[in-house]
């Protein structure tokens, strides 16, 4: 992990296939961030729980390959079949998924539900953990719930969506209660990112609180 914060000005490859993996994603407003926080934190396994076109997963993907990080695995787990909120879609989607992934070799897809991958990854193995799967609140606490033992000690947790308040969707809520109880801050563009760290503050999570007034500012421009 670097000692400073640095700010990078990435060229993201997965626009150069095609515009919708951040015109049909809500994470756009955040990938700079996503970005730079595997590129200044080089976690050793990184896990994305909902992953749709891949527009968060591949900003961490890209910093991996750009800065050959040898020691870094990113995992996205999704069944690519949709869900009440995001739509259900064809096969189209992970076909363009993959191809993508092709170009990095840090990247693997993990096609599953999210109760059932939970099994492959022993307790304390993830450095980050980011959820973006079904927003309504029952669904985030459980998905949290399951997943958060599986977090290293400082680990962090990326939560999307905190911002949302329409419909069923509660992610806000559970945001608020998890919030309260661990070191923590929050984005409000882009639809909200929560960053937790529920197992107690580590490095990581002391390098982004020591920034934070300069996080905010860049990245929300």
């Amino acid at each position: 992990m670097t000692e400073t914060w640095t700010f990078y000005n990435p060229v993201f490859e997965m626009n150069l296939i095609s515009p919708l993996f951040e015109s049909e994603s809500a994470w756009r407003g955040h990938v700079r961030f996503g970005y730079d926080l595997v590129a200044n934190t080089r976690p050793p396994l990184v896990v994305e729980l909902g992953t749709h076109y891949g527009s968060s997963f591949f900003s961490f993907c890209q910093a991996a390959k750009d800065l050959s990080l040898k020691g870094t695995q990113l995992h996205a787990v999704d069944t690519w079949e949709g869900d009440a909120h995001s739509g259900h879609y064809d096969e189209n989607v992970f076909s363009m998924v993959s191809r993508v992934a092709e170009r990095f070799p840090h990247a693997l897809l993990n096609r599953n539900t999210f109760d059932d991958a939970s099994f492959q990854y022993p307790d304390g193995s993830i450095d980050i953990l980011h959820v973006d799967g079904l927003h309504t609140y029952e669904a985030v606490r459980h998905d949290c719930e399951v997943w958060m033992p599986k977090l290293a000690p400082g680990g962090l947790l990326l939560i999307h969506d905190t911002e949302m308040r329409i419909g069923d969707f509660g992610v806000w809520q559970w945001w608020q209660e998890l919030s309260a109880r661990c070191p923590s801050f929050s984005f409000g563009h882009s639809a909200g990112l929560g960053i937790a760290a529920p197992n107690g503050s580590g490095p990581v999570m002391e390098l982004l609180l020591a920034n934070l007034p300069a996080l905010q500012e860049h990245y929300s421009r």
